[in-house]
């Protein structure tokens, strides 16, 4: 009788379990995009291509990163992959404009980002996308959502 399944305090364990899992699959979801966008950025800074492109091989890992950590779970499991693959091309593409900015007024990249802020890196960046751009990043979400869709139905999730 005294099973501790039964008491008032494991309901809100439980909740609380939920609650702290759920905080730690959104910061893993950041962190892993961050992630993924910063080294995008950086390949195709050396390899002189849109960073757009590049996400259509990023996407696949970092759904797959995000799979195997168990960040993506549940109903929302798309969702979040389509999130974490959008933020990871939009972090990519606002470096990839600090970093041309830098380049056009040869001030350090440092003192490009802080003496134009983020309105002006996000003004550039929009402006350096072509429809194709924006496509490409739409076949990776829906690469990242079909990925992320597959797994948890296999897994029963």
């Amino acid at each position: 009788m005294n099973d501790a399944s039964h008491s008032p305090a494991s309901g809100s364990a439980s909740i609380a379990g939920r609650v702290l899992r759920g905080v730690l699959s959104v910061l893993a979801i950041l962190m892993c995009a961050l992630a993924l966008g910063a080294v995008l950025a950086l390949l195709s800074l050396f390899a002189g291509i849109r960073p757009c492109w590049l996400m259509l091989v990023g996407a696949p890992l970092l759904v797959l990163v995000l799979l195997a950590t168990g960040s993506l779970q549940g109903r929302i499991a798309p969702a979040a992959a389509a999130f974490a693959v959008l933020l990871a091309g939009g972090y990519a593409e606002c470096l990839d404009a600090v970093a041309r900015i830098a380049a056009l007024t040869g001030a350090t990249f440092t003192e490009t980002l802080h003496t134009g802020g983020i309105a002006l890196t996000m003004q550039v960046a929009e402006l350096g996308l072509s429809p194709l751009n924006v496509m490409v990043y739409a076949a990776a979400a829906i690469i990242g959502v079909w990925l992320a869709r597959s797994r948890t139905q296999d897994s029963g999730i």
